[in-house]
């Protein structure tokens, strides 16, 4: 299972004591919408949980945080990345490579903190 960090994802019917320690890892949850996986939230726990009620792996994957599209596809360090550790905060492989890609990712997410 492929979940977005930052997104909305379905998960099968969980029991009671799914759910309750899903939600204690700071996982959201909303009626109509699903669950998701914040950057606040005990990834590395949610995860475990995840996996057990799935029956399956679990692979996460982050946004670029300038133009919003995932950004691990393509990504020169998918194979190094533990993306429970590291911050949501990353660059698409477009975004990545431009000439400037660290003074338009300072701006972006100084724009974002303002906000």
């Amino acid at each position: 299972m492929k979940i977005v960090v930052g997104s909305w994802f379905s998960l099968p019917r969980l029991g009671s004591e799914a759910y309750s320690s899903l939600v204690k890892t700071g996982v959201k949850y909303e009626s109509g919408m699903g669950f998701m996986l914040t950057p606040d939230c005990d990834l590395a726990s949610a995860v475990r949980i995840i996996r057990r009620a799935v029956g399956g792996e679990v692979q996460l994957s982050v946004r670029c945080v300038v133009c919003l599209k995932e950004a691990c596809p393509d990504c020169p360090y998918e194979g190094v990345c533990d993306r429970r550790l590291v911050s949501p905060l990353c660059l698409c492989e477009e975004h990545h490579g431009q000439e400037g890609a660290y003074d338009l990712y300072v701006r972006t997410v100084a724009a974002g903190l303002a906000e």
